[in-house]
């Protein structure tokens, strides 16, 4: 889920994923592909979308995730970590 108004912050190929500092909640496909995220293979479809939070991801080539910085600030401005 994104942190903020249903706007994710950030987008990376699944080749580029930094687990720890970035949480993401969802996974892209550019175009057909099979990747493996938390261990299981999907078939994905070009332009299509998982909503998950991506524990590990296998980095495949037209794959992307797509979330936020895995720390942040909230609107009352208490710092923490989102899992």
């Amino acid at each position: 889920m994104p942190l903020h108004n249903g706007i994710n912050s950030i987008i990376h190929t699944a080749a580029a994923a930094d687990l720890t500092g970035f949480t993401y909640t969802q996974v892209y496909a550019g175009a057909g592909a099979t990747p493996t995220i938390n261990g299981v293979a999907v078939v994905m479809a070009a332009g299509s979308t998982i909503d998950i939070l991506v524990k590990t991801i296998s980095a495949t080539i037209s794959v992307f995730v797509i979330g936020d910085a895995a720390s942040t600030t909230n609107p009352g401005s208490t710092t923490g970590v989102i899992l």
